[in-house]
């Protein structure tokens, strides 16, 4: 059993495992200490043992999205769509944890890259650390509201873990006015997201107010043109929509 993806991802991370085993290791340490009033005790055991489970949720949790194949393979992309499409576009932070293959899983189409990560607007500390870490790529660099692709050349675009990244919200709404932009009518957008929800709390704790709930993405694309045609999940930790641009 492979841990590669958990490991880096705790690593770009390493800040917050820090605290969790720095809080863990003196709340245990003082629940143990019998001259401590037992109310103190009690709390710094619950304390320690709620910093214990957000260490070991999250890498577990790591682990399921990126180090089983069922997310990164990308295979799971050919049943969102009706036929193969002739040309695609992937939009993410190119780190080896939110690129897909697109053109195994298609090798005949046409398919482009675009990276989006910019460190003026991206402000999340491990981001930056995976980037720094992430090996060169033939990507374009992108901005959100001034993608650099024509108009309707894409019939299939995928939004894959980056759209929560960036942080402002007119930003987002002007990356989906981009994103409706360059897909052709009757294409389809595929988004993979994390959520702001149960599975995403109990593994990540605070860290889950770094997600946008499922409405903030099924609001943006609906403003944008998109249909929700479907969704499912790849582990309880990511979600796909899959939507269709409806005719302009």
């Amino acid at each position: 059993m492979k841990f590669d993806h958990a490991i880096s991802l705790a690593r770009y991370n390493w800040p917050l495992y820090l605290v969790c085993f720095a809080s863990a290791s003196i709340g245990f340490f003082a629940a143990a200490m019998t001259s401590l009033p037992v109310p103190v005790r009690v709390v710094a055991g619950c304390g320690a043992t709620v910093a214990t489970w957000y260490a070991i949720a999250s890498f577990v949790a790591f682990h399921m999205m990126f180090d089983r194949p069922e997310f990164l393979s990308g295979q799971w992309l050919a049943r969102c769509v009706r036929e193969a499409p002739r040309t695609c576009v992937q939009l993410s932070v190119c780190v080896e944890e939110t690129t897909l293959p697109i053109q195994a899983v298609f090798p005949d189409s046409i398919c482009t890259n675009l990276d989006l990560f910019d460190d003026s607007t991206m402000t999340e500390p491990a981001i930056a650390r995976a980037k720094q870490a992430a090996e060169s790529s033939d990507s374009l660099p992108a901005k959100p509201a001034a993608l650099p692709l024509d108009d309707d050349s894409s019939e299939l675009t995928v939004l894959s873990l980056a759209g929560h990244e960036i942080r402002n919200s007119a930003l987002r709404r002007s990356l989906f006015t981009e994103l409706a932009r360059i897909t052709t009518s009757h294409g389809r957008l595929i988004i993979a997201e994390h959520l702001r929800n149960l599975p995403a709390a109990l593994a990540f704790g605070p860290g889950l107010f770094h997600f946008y709930p499922r409405s903030e993405w099924t609001t943006l694309a609906t403003a944008a043109g998109f249909r929700i045609e479907s969704e499912f999940d790849i582990t309880p930790f990511i979600h796909i929509f899959v939507l269709e641009h409806e005719e302009n």
